[in-house]
């Protein structure tokens, strides 16, 4: 890297030998574009602050959600739903309607919006429409694509959906 260089053109490492406005000796680190590559981020979302936010953001479809906060509602969604219908297949094992069957329901009817909205958001913070959630009617092939775009980075800055929860506010 040249010492006239603000930042590596690969990384985006500032260049603290380059002169400039930024002195080294302050270890003052510019935010924003440092050549091609966003420098600054915010940390990802702890658990307890991703379903704090799944659940405050019930019904919001607008905006964008980090991977964090999809992933982490998403663990959580599992690891209430998945023993609960274990209880239900194990203490009612026929077609009776017992009480982990009505837990279940009402666990699913509790998430059902808000899993449909942070989804739409998750999208958005990949820059594609929540119309985008439907190619899971594409058998087998549907799913795949959906989880690959919601594992997706999401675009850095401002795309048509609003400012990324990643780069704002740094």
């Amino acid at each position: 890297m040249s010492s006239a260089a603000m930042a590596c053109p690969e990384c985006g490492h500032p260049n603290s030998a380059a002169p400039g406005p930024f002195p080294s000796s302050v270890g003052f680190v510019p935010r924003g574009l440092l050549g091609p590559v966003l420098t600054v981020s915010s940390p990802s979302l702890q658990f307890g602050e991703a379903i704090r936010s799944f659940f405050s953001n019930y019904a919001v479809f607008s905006g964008r959600a980090r991977r964090s906060e999809y992933w982490f509602a998403a663990l959580f969604i599992a690891l209430i739903g998945t023993p609960i219908s274990l209880l239900d297949a194990i203490v009612n094992p026929g077609d009776e309607i017992g009480l982990f069957t009505v837990l279940g329901l009402l666990w699913s009817l509790a998430i059902f919006i808000p899993s449909l909205a942070i989804a739409s958001r998750r999208l958005h913070d990949a820059d594609t429409s929540f119309g985008y959630y439907f190619i899971v009617l594409i058998p087998l092939v549907g799913i795949v694509l959906l989880i690959v775009k919601l594992a997706e980075e999401g675009t850095p800055g401002t795309n048509r959906f609003g400012e990324s929860p990643k780069y704002s506010g740094l």
